[in-house]
């Protein structure tokens, strides 16, 4: 089984914008797998917004692309994204367990994973997450390790996938002892991606941490199941 493999990569990929549809297609060529945290407010085309001088962002329309996100996993991003720790409790309880029944309603399947709009928190969030039923939910807060997460509501990557340090994180994810239980756990949004040495960069990434037999590569609730199973022994 993949779960007896102790190295574990897994991407996590926020807002469902349409250079998703570049973004999936390079994962899915190289063999990764990753989550997408969706805000279901958004999926049109008519929701757009300027990242910078040079670049739009304009989000998935669902109705185009319903099998965009095939073999990956769907989460929650909240339907509006707003700052979650602004909000009274009813409005908080909406915004996430409504987009959670949207986006099972929509993609099919049981949805338990989310990331935190603006990576915050606090810990009347935490606990309207456990109402809901919401397993683990990501933050932004890079941890620089390949440690798995000890609290998953309150889950840090180990880093953003522009990070000046994610080649040298690679290398020694890579040559790290493969009896070891690592998680290389990388998080973004595919709109970062603005030029084609952007895009190049991410498929030197991808090509050269895939294809090995002592890596799992996986979803984001993956990594959490196997973790409940005790699959990832010290």
């Amino acid at each position: 089984m993949q779960q007896k493999k102790q190295k574990v990569v897994t991407f996590s990929f926020d807002d469902g914008n349409l250079d998703d549809i570049r973004l999936v297609s390079l994962l899915n060529q190289y063999g990764l797998r990753a989550t997408f945290n969706l805000n279901s407010g958004s999926l049109t085309q008519c929701s757009s917004w300027r990242y910078s001088e040079e670049k739009k962002v304009r989000h998935i329309n669902y109705c185009d692309h319903p099998h965009l996100y095939d073999g990956h996993e769907i989460a929650c991003h909240t339907y509006t994204h707003p700052h979650l720790e602004r909000l009274d409790d009813a409005t908080l309880y909406n915004e996430v367990a409504l987009d959670r029944r949207i986006l099972e309603t929509l993609y099919g399947g049981r949805i338990r994973g989310m990331a935190y709009p603006f990576g915050t928190y606090n810990d009347r969030i935490l606990h309207a997450l456990q109402k809901i039923g919401i397993a683990y939910s990501r933050t932004v807060i890079s941890t620089y390790t390949f440690s798995f997460p000890c609290h998953p509501l309150t889950w840090d990557p180990t880093c953003h996938f522009r990070d000046n340090k994610l080649t040298e994180l690679a290398e020694q994810f890579l040559n790290a002892d493969s009896g070891t239980p690592q998680l290389f756990y990388i998080w973004g949004h595919s709109y970062e991606l603005v030029t084609e040495e952007d895009w190049q960069a991410f498929e030197d990434f991808c090509r050269r941490i895939s294809g090995r037999e002592d890596i799992w590569y996986c979803s984001n609730i993956e990594v959490i199941d196997a973790m409940e199973q005790g699959c990832f022994r010290s």
